[in-house]
């Protein structure tokens, strides 16, 4: 009978223990990555429903309003005084996710709209697919020559940003880092 080989306990224990470890550095950030990749997916989530909004607006030929409410939820609708109905395009922000109005910093993003951009909580487009400003009467919406900015904000503090140009070029960004007090949107 030969000698048969394998491991000690002695092996196996420190093993474990590496393993452990790597394990206890790699869930951080996996949680961190999750994180960032959830945020992301909600900025873009509210972007593809304000150019939703944009090609209903052209489509029927009416201004068309995107608007948030305290829930988290995001909708289309024509009349931008109308609260939420099933059947209207939506997408719901996850818990954790808030609507901000004052961001760290958004010189980046009024210098790339072209001026300090407008907050509201509606934005809206008009017959042509242009961003207005809503007015007493829902079916009239004339356009503006300023941008509009949302701003998403996470439990951990991260930051994401929608914007809409004069122009109704819609975009998200993401809070990369600050550096001097500075924004640095991605």
């Amino acid at each position: 009978m030969g000698k048969e080989s394998g491991f000690s306990l002695l092996e196996l224990v420190i093993v474990c223990a590496v393993l452990a470890i790597i394990a206890a550095i790699a869930v951080p950030n996996i949680t961190q990555a999750n994180a960032n990749y959830k945020l992301n997916a909600a900025g873009h989530s509210i972007a593809g429903l304000l150019q939703q909004a944009r090609m209903q607006a052209v489509k029927t030929n009416q201004p068309a309003y995107a608007k948030y409410d305290a829930t988290g939820m995001v909708f289309v609708t024509d009349d931008p005084t109308a609260a939420y109905t099933s059947g209207n395009p939506d997408v719901y922000l996850p818990g954790g996710f808030s609507f901000q109005s004052t961001p760290p910093d958004s010189s980046q993003l009024d210098a790339y709209l072209g001026g300090t951009a407008q907050v509201p909580a509606s934005v809206a487009f008009n017959a042509r697919g242009l961003p207005c400003v809503p007015n007493t009467n829902p079916a009239v919406c004339p356009s503006t020559t300023v941008g509009f900015e949302w701003f998403i904000q996470d439990s951990r503090g991260a930051w994401e940003a929608v914007t809409v140009t004069p122009s109704g070029r819609v975009k998200s960004w993401r809070l990369a880092s600050m550096s001097g007090g500075k924004a640095v949107w991605q």
